[in-house]
């Protein structure tokens, strides 16, 4: 009871959750586009560079699923999925760091992937959660099978889509693309302050769509657009990339297949992994191994196969939102 007391004033315009810290603020209520009875929230989570911008469906007055995007993606990526599953329970959909609506991170600095277990771990502290559930996409999968494995005891549930484990492994031409990358992370710190190139709205839509290897189709970059895109201060009949351009040169930094295999062997919750068909991202021979090794130890794992690209969640929300319903009832997690 205390914990949806508390979340509910967090929540709440006219009452506060006592913290140290700022509370959320800007919070405004509007339908969804795709299910008008929905009400959806923008939130602001303050962090101590600013703040981390989020979108809850659903109530909010319980422990919600905890939704994380892909890279250079935002909270859109859920829009479209979302409000098939928060019926009976909610479900908030964050910005990570630099990208959609959050803060970026300081000047100087550069992204880290094991940022996202921590900003996991800064989330479940803030709002007081005793668990963790996690509904997740590529990075966010990646951050998300970190946090479960380093935290196997907070976490009641975890869906990944797509990806599990970061799967780049020919260090030879990680190494080789080092220089350019580093080079290209000086100039982007120079440019922090400087508006990036705008386009029409169709162009830029068409731009993202092209961006993703057409991962994303047309009609669904819209909703990515909302919390991507920003119209310009020189022309604002165009519109360009608000999210942080040190993202397009982040350091992926490969792992130890040991450290890598150590961590899924600690993945004990009930997890389910969705793996899209004509993606090609977690289909070499050691995301396979991995995947058996977590189905080894973990008795709560399932995995299923749907056809659809790498952002099939965000293209094609009807062939998840049964899987992941399926799953919720079966370990008596409410849906």
């Amino acid at each position: 009871m205390a914990r949806g007391l508390c979340f509910r004033a967090i929540f709440n315009s006219n009452s506060y959750c006592r913290k140290p810290i700022a509370i959320l603020a800007n919070i405004q209520s509007h339908n969804l586009h795709t299910k008008p009875e929905i009400p959806t929230k923008e939130i602001q989570i303050p962090i101590h560079y600013g703040h981390i911008a989020a979108k809850l469906w659903g109530s909010d007055q319980d422990r919600p699923i905890l939704a994380l995007h892909g890279w250079q993606d935002n909270a859109g990526t859920w829009d479209t999925l979302a409000p098939m599953l928060c019926k009976n329970r909610s479900i908030l959909a964050i910005d990570f760091p630099g990208h959609g609506l959050s803060s970026r991170i300081p000047a100087g600095m550069h992204y880290y992937t094991w940022e996202l277990p921590r900003l996991i771990l800064y989330l479940k502290n803030y709002f007081k959660w005793d668990k963790v559930s996690l509904l997740s996409h590529s990075m966010g999968s990646i951050g998300s099978l970190r946090f479960a494995s380093v935290f196997p005891d907070e976490v009641d549930c975890y869906v990944a889509v797509d990806s599990i484990i970061y799967d780049d492994f020919d260090l030879n031409l990680i190494v080789e693309r080092y220089p350019t990358i580093l080079r290209k992370i000086e100039i982007a710190q120079t440019r922090l302050d400087e508006e990036p190139p705008s386009y029409p709205m169709e162009e830029l839509e068409k731009i993202w769509h092209l961006g993703t290897k057409k991962s994303v189709a047309l009609e669904s970059v819209k909703y990515l657009i909302k919390r991507g895109a920003k119209p310009s201060a020189k022309d604002p009949t165009k519109y360009y990339f608000s999210r942080d351009s040190r993202l397009k040169h982040a350091l992926f930094q490969p792992e130890n297949k040991k450290f890598v295999e150590a961590l899924v062997r600690r993945l004990k919750c009930p997890t389910l992994y969705i793996k899209a068909i004509d993606s090609p991202y977690a289909s070499d021979e050691f995301s396979i191994e991995m995947r058996e090794v977590i189905a080894s130890n973990n008795e709560n794992y399932e995995i299923h196969f749907v056809p659809g690209t790498h952002h099939v969640h965000l293209n094609n929300p009807e062939r998840l939102a049964p899987l992941i319903e399926q799953f919720m009832k079966k370990h008596n997690l409410r849906i």
